[in-house]
């Protein structure tokens, strides 16, 4: 009889034990899977103090290989960067389309948040907008029929047709060259260089006025274009735009810019779509 006491007891005993071992396992089990779990909450991620779970961004498609459409999909140059941008913080990015020219207006009803469209400061435009830090830098050009020997510069547009796009600061550039109207401006609306360097070859204008590297990606897309680009008369910044009251997000979007350069993020982005390193300036 005492046996069998011992042996009950041992076995409550031995019961006990085991469910108190299980039970502590669990509690650990599911306090590491917590903590796990609130450390992945946020993981990579920096919003850089913007307190927004949507931004609109305004573009004008059809601007290769900075924004282009292709198969219904956006993509390009600053579309990467915004993709990072959207990775990086969790903030959902929204584009908004229009003609390059309508893009500030975008930023003035409030429509949209930024303007990503290679767009460069004026001292008019920066009197209501702010310009981030450069995303890139370019050269300013004349593009020219392959046998056109006449016009060898920006200098010898005095009398010629001169295609730009509409709100194309080039243009302010080159009527400051000639304040008594020499030049004969030939607008187009669209942001792609297509219908202008097809006007150029058949002879419809005289010269354009575009980036350099929009042109040699345009030249380099259909190999049957016979067009000559020019030395360029200047070279300017590429940046995102944002409304002159946004200060707290200019500030958010340049320390964002500052960490795809430390990175070389944004380095690998314009080789993607470059094949070269256009968000360093020129020497």
């Amino acid at each position: 009889m005492k046996k069998r006491m011992v042996s009950i007891m041992l076995c409550l005993v031995m019961c006990t034990a085991a469910i108190a071992g299980c039970g502590g396992n669990t509690e650990e089990s599911n306090t590491s899977e917590t903590d796990a779990s609130e450390a992945g909450d946020g993981e990579d991620t920096n919003t850089y103090g913007l307190d927004m779970d949507k931004i609109v961004v305004a573009t004008s498609p059809g601007y290769e290989p900075f924004e282009y459409e292709e198969d219904g999909e956006l993509m390009g140059y600053d579309v990467d960067i915004w993709k990072e941008f959207e990775e990086r913080t969790g903030i959902e990015v929204e584009w908004e389309y229009t003609d390059f020219s309508g893009l500030l207006g975008l930023l003035q009803s409030g429509k949209a948040d930024v303007v990503a469209a290679q767009m460069s400061p004026t001292e008019e435009r920066e009197e209501s907008f702010i310009f981030s830090d450069p995303v890139s830098y370019y050269g300013s050009t004349v593009v020219v029929a392959e046998d056109n020997d006449e016009i060898q510069s920006v200098e010898d547009l005095s009398g010629k047709v001169v295609g730009t796009g509409s709100g194309n600061n080039m243009q302010q550039v080159v009527e400051e060259m000639y304040p008594d109207g020499d030049v004969t401006f030939e607008t187009y609306t669209s942001a792609t260089l297509e219908a202008m360097l097809t006007d150029l070859v058949y002879g419809r204008i005289d010269a354009v006025l575009a980036q350099d590297i929009q042109t040699y990606m345009a030249m380099q897309a259909n190999e049957e274009l016979k067009v000559k680009v020019l030395d360029p008369f200047q070279y300017s910044e590429g940046c995102l735009v944002m409304d002159k009251s946004s200060t707290e997000l200019a500030d958010a979007v340049n320390a964002f810019l500052a960490d795809l350069r430390e990175d070389g993020t944004l380095s690998e982005i314009s080789e993607k779509w470059i094949g070269e390193d256009i968000s360093v300036e020129k020497e």
